[in-house]
Parts: C-alpha cells; sequence; structure tokens
C-alpha cells in the first residue's frame, strides 16, 4: 500500500506541475524564427525600435501558406527600462508583409501586460494557419501567445495558449476571435494535500476550431470543440481510470468579432464529479 500511495502522490505532484503551468525550458532557435530581412523591415516602419534598444522577447514568423506571396509576422518586444520578467508591459506588432522585399502591408499593436497568471519568454508566440476560411476571399490566421508564468501553487483551474484570429482589410489586421485554447481544472480532492481516503478528479480539454456553413453577418460560424480528458485516481486504488470525451460549442459573428460568451470563459466542457 506505501508503494502505491507513493505512486500516487506523484501522480498529483505531476498534475499539479501541469496546472501551474510549469514545462521544459527549450534550448535552440525558436520556432519559426523571424529572417534578419523581416526584423529590419519592422524597425524601419517604426514597428519595433532601431538598434536593438527594445530587445525581442518572443517572434514568430512564417510565408503564408494560403498565399505564398504573403509573410506573416508577429514580434513581441519589451520597451527598454522596463521591469522584469512577470512584470512587463510588453507590446506585440502582428504584421502581413511582402515574402520578397518583406515590405510591410498590413499591421496590428497591441500591450500586453504580465503579471503572475501571465508571462512571455522566447518561444512563446507561435503563428496559427490553419484554414480559418470566414468568408469568400477571406481566411484569417492565428497569433497564440503561451504563458510561462509559474502561477498559483494550488489552482482550481488554468488556461493557457491565447489564441486571436485576425482578418486583413487593406492595411489594417483586424482581430475577429479570441479564447484561450487550452484547460485544466480540478473537479474532486486536493493534489496539494494528499490523503489516504482522497479521491482526485482532475479534467483538461484541448481546443480545437472548425469552420460550419452556416453564417452570421457575411462571416461563417466557429464551432468550438473541447477534446476532454478527465483522470480519476484514489489512494486504495493502484491505477487510474481515464474517460475521454468531447464537448462543443458554436460561436457567432456579431459584425464586429465572434460572441465567445457560450464558451464560459472557456470551462463550459467541466462536468461535476458524479458526472460521467
Amino acid at each position: 500500500m506505501r508503494c502505491v500511495r507513493l505512486r500516487l502522490w506523484a501522480g498529483a505532484l505531476a498534475l499539479l506541475s501541469v496546472a501551474t503551468g510549469a514545462h521544459a525550458v527549450e534550448t535552440g532557435a525558436p520556432r519559426d524564427a523571424c529572417p534578419l530581412q523581416t526584423i529590419y523591415a519592422l524597425s524601419t516602419a517604426g514597428l519595433l525600435p532601431a538598434g536593438g534598444d527594445a530587445p525581442i522577447v518572443a517572434q514568430a514568423c512564417r510565408v503564408w501558406p494560403y498565399d505564398d506571396a504573403l509573410a506573416l509576422a508577429a514580434v513581441a518586444y519589451a520597451p527598454s527600462g522596463q521591469a522584469p520578467v512577470g512584470e512587463r508591459a510588453l507590446r506585440l506588432v502582428v504584421a502581413v508583409l511582402d515574402a520578397q522585399s518583406s515590405e510591410v502591408l498590413a499591421i496590428h499593436e497591441r500591450e500586453i501586460g504580465e503579471d503572475a497568471a501571465f508571462a512571455l519568454l522566447d518561444g512563446g508566440v507561435l503563428l496559427d494557419t490553419a484554414r480559418y476560411d470566414l468568408a469568400e476571399g477571406t481566411r484569417a490566421f492565428g497569433v497564440v501567445l503561451r504563458s510561462s508564468a509559474p502561477g498559483p501553487s494550488c489552482p482550481d483551474g488554468r488556461f493557457n495558449d491565447a489564441l486571436t484570429l485576425y482578418v486583413r482589410e487593406g492595411r489594417v489586421l483586424r482581430p475577429v476571435f479570441a479564447s484561450h485554447m487550452d484547460f485544466w481544472s480540478r473537479v474532486l480532492g486536493e493534489p496539494c494535500s494528499w490523503a489516504r481516503d482522497q479521491r482526485l478528479v482532475t479534467e483538461e480539454a484541448a481546443f480545437t476550431i472548425g469552420v460550419e456553413r452556416s453564417t452570421h453577418h457575411g462571416f461563417a460560424d466557429l464551432r468550438v470543440t473541447a477534446n476532454v480528458t478527465r483522470t480519476e485516481s484514489a489512494a486504495d486504488r493502484e491505477d487510474e481510470k481515464t474517460v475521454r470525451r468531447r464537448d462543443s460549442r458554436v460561436v457567432r459573428y456579431d459584425g464586429t468579432r465572434y460572441d465567445v460568451a457560450a464558451l464560459e470563459n472557456g470551462f463550459f466542457w467541466t462536468l461535476s464529479p458524479e458526472e460521467n
């Protein structure tokens, strides 16, 4: 029984490390690193500080599969004189460029505030170039922000991978959809204070997005599917019980952006401890 309890305790700690967003630090070149020509073009356009005055925190660049004459770029930087990691006011630049000349064709800029729940490190900006065909001749692309913040030590839930979908309108990139895409929830039990008679139930969900045939205000509806893994363990049982299921919600464009109220802050998929 001691061996069983130790194994379950280790499992609980592993679940907790997932909940707090802990992960191995990746080394080497960042994924989809931006060419120097792209960084220079963004600096020349006044979108990035020139001369390395503001360090780049995370970056992602890629030729757009939808149109290989265009390149996508997402670069986050910290203005000079900023606070340490976790307390910075970062700036995110998202751009569409000419793939050959690197001329900047369309942009969107916004502030990203760090706190105890969100911190951005190298590799934390990703591009999503799935086929988000929202209307005839209009395909969106996504930018994902992946947090490396440790978060609270014993959370009831956590979320990560904040996705924003952009559409191009002339020289402007307009955000039309925003949601986190990765979730974890403690349903029953307490992994931080493992007891002999405790039952521990947790759920983790990864979202995917599908484009529906139905439309509202000219843009296709989006079906957000939660791929859920429910894990149950107990001190008096050596094995873990794992159940997988799916749940989904449809979100509709309101003329300005997609109304994500149906996602219930991303946790629409959660069940009570006794539900299957």
